[in-house]
């Protein structure tokens, strides 16, 4: 998740409920952050975001700092400042990965970054799904779902309710395996360290993400 971020990002944020949010967000994102103490202290060429004008005020003659001022508290804007440390203005393809079952396993990866990732149930797919049309910029978003319990008909709902193009992907070999070492290597990379024997499913979810599938038509 750390892989793309090339700038600092400062939070300023005065409204408790939102400031909490917002942590608890980016610590899951994986995305570096500090808080806003004085303009003195901010690194430079940072982008800082905040939902007040005293400290978009205060912070606007510092050479080389990015604002990105959000007095309505708009996740799009926060997704905004993230961009920006990036230096990019939006995600080009976002490709969800779904290991499915009974509980439900799934990545939400851009190229090889891993933006975010979860298990539970329907409606926890879902919240993800629906911040991720909602808040972050994209120009394409495609889901790929491994063939395994109720596959068709969860590929079905998703394809329904976000009409976005949906994939079933085989299976096999998408678990890690004591056998496929070189691979876990691999994908520990691509996943920051997460134990493969651990986050099983996590794992799965992303060989599903990354490999070929038959479009659901």
């Amino acid at each position: 998740m750390w892989g793309s971020q090339r700038r600092e990002l400062v939070l300023a944020i005065y409204e408790p409920t939102w400031f909490i949010k917002v942590v608890e967000y980016l610590k899951r994102r994986g995305i570096r952050f500090h808080y806003y103490y004085s303009k003195q202290d901010i690194p430079a060429e940072c982008v800082v975001y905040t939902d007040h004008h005293l400290f978009a005020e205060e912070i606007t003659d510092r050479p080389g700092v990015t604002v990105i001022y959000d007095p309505k508290r708009d996740c799009r804007e926060l997704e905004k400042a993230i961009l920006i440390t990036k230096y990019a203005d939006s995600y080009n393809v976002l490709i969800v990965g779904i290991d499915p079952g009974s509980k439900l396993s799934y990545v939400i990866l851009s190229g090889e970054e891993l933006l975010l990732y979860g298990d539970g149930d329907i409606g926890d797919l879902e919240r993800d799904l629906d911040y991720v049309v909602r808040c972050i910029p994209h120009r394409e978003l495609r889901v790929k779902i491994g063939s395994g319990h109720n596959a068709v008909d969860l590929a079905l709902k998703i394809k329904s309710k976000y009409h976005v193009p949906v994939e079933i992907v085989d299976e096999k070999m998408s678990t890690p395996s004591i056998t496929r070492l070189e691979e876990i290597r691999f994908l520990k990379k691509r996943l920051k360290e997460l134990k493969p024997f651990r986050y099983r499913d996590i794992y799965a979810a992303y060989k599903i993400a990354i490999s070929k599938g038959v479009e659901v038509l």
